[in-house]
């Protein structure tokens, strides 16, 4: 979480207790209310908390680029930020710019505090919670990896557990000397009967080569069919254990599958025309499939993966959405003086986590393009 105070507040209370540090402490808190993005540049003191604390994007992103550039505004973040972050590079020393990425440079002249401040134990109370509970194994998700793989080795070590520290998207198989006899439902079962096949090429040697002594190297294609599949187990009191396909186990709690969605608006160039001189003027000319149109044609040239669907007034790309914005309100829109007086059209994107790179890649190419 990190607290932005674009003024030095006007209600506080300095002061030292017993020969402590001088204290900032809040008189009143009757004031305090969620925040609107209206106010972000609204004249007078405000004390703002926003998320995520390490300023990585979200809302404290949005502020941070809005607020860095004054002497006037304080920056605090509390606790440990991630290398690479904002947040850590903030801590790291005082810099005087950032780039957010190629295209995108924060100038910083804001003043920056760190509060010794964590949520998260250290290695000594993992240590500890290790101990107390003797489990036959053990796995961190969480950390940089080579404090993970310290607190790993020490572990094992100390401890005598088998721990295991995976990367991002790495299977760990642990094995079990407890089993338990289930059932298993049609969808499951039907789930596993889709094939997953593998090839790969090996070389082996072939002697009868032209009825001769000499033998030849020939390639064989190897096919391997490795099939895994998720199911969740379901143990009810008095029922015996049964296996189900995720979609069975959602139905049977009455509940809907939610995905996590990204959603950014951002303008996009279009060559300079002398009779158009606004936004609203050139969604009238060209309407919003011939846009999507020229955002496909520029998409096929430019990018190597992925399906370009081209929907009317709607491109998708796997699960990449993108369409024409024509609202001057748009939540998902970080400004709306960003034409730099060029002629621009706002293009409304929406993906899911498992596309994000893919996203990024597309909008990098829009950025870098004229319609």
């Amino acid at each position: 979480m990190s607290g932005f105070c674009p003024w030095p507040p006007r209600r506080a209370v300095y002061g030292s207790l017993r020969g402590m540090p001088q204290l900032v402490v809040p008189a009143r808190l009757a004031r305090v209310r969620n925040f609107d993005r209206s106010l972000i540049n609204a004249p007078g003191p405000c004390v703002l908390f926003a998320t995520p604390g390490m300023i990585v994007g979200g809302f404290s992103l949005e502020v941070f680029m809005q607020w860095a550039p004054s002497e006037n505004n304080l920056v605090t973040l509390p606790g440990y930020c991630v290398a690479g972050t904002i947040g850590h590079k903030l801590m790291s020393g005082k810099p005087t710019k950032i780039d957010l990425d190629k295209d995108t440079q924060i100038n910083v002249r804001c003043q920056i505090h760190q509060l010794s401040f964590s949520p998260h134990t250290d290695a000594k109370g993992i240590m500890d919670l290790v101990k107390f509970l003797s489990p036959k194994h053990a796995i961190l998700v969480h950390g940089e990896k080579p404090k993970m793989a310290t607190l790993k080795e020490r572990i094992q070590s100390e401890l005598g557990i088998q721990c295991y520290c995976p990367a991002n998207n790495e299977t760990v198989t642990i094995p079990s000397t407890h089993y338990v006899k289930a059932d298993a439902s049609g969808t499951f079962i039907r789930s596993c009967l889709n094939p997953n096949f593998k090839f790969s090429t090996c070389s082996s040697t072939d002697k009868s080569y032209l009825d001769s002594n000499e033998s030849k190297a020939v390639s064989r294609l190897s096919v391997s069919d490795d099939r895994a599949t998720e199911g969740i187990l379901v143990v009810e009191k008095g029922k015996k254990a049964k296996v189900i396909h995720q979609d069975e186990f959602l139905h049977m709690l009455g509940e809907r599958k939610h995905e996590l969605q990204f959603a950014y608006c951002f303008p996009m160039h279009m060559a300079r025309t002398e009779d158009l001189s606004s936004t609203s003027h050139m969604l009238c000319s060209f309407d919003k499939c011939t846009l999507i149109s020229r955002l496909s044609m520029i998409l096929s040239d430019e990018l190597s993966e992925g399906n370009i669907l081209d929907l009317g007034e709607e491109l998708q790309v796997e699960s990449f959405r993108v369409s024409v914005c024509s609202s001057d309100n748009c939540p998902h829109r970080l400004s709306s003086s960003l034409q730099n007086g060029s002629e621009s059209v706002f293009f409304c994107c929406h993906w899911s986590v498992a596309d994000e790179k893919l996203a990024w890649k597309i909008i990098s190419i829009m950025k870098n393009s004229t319609l």
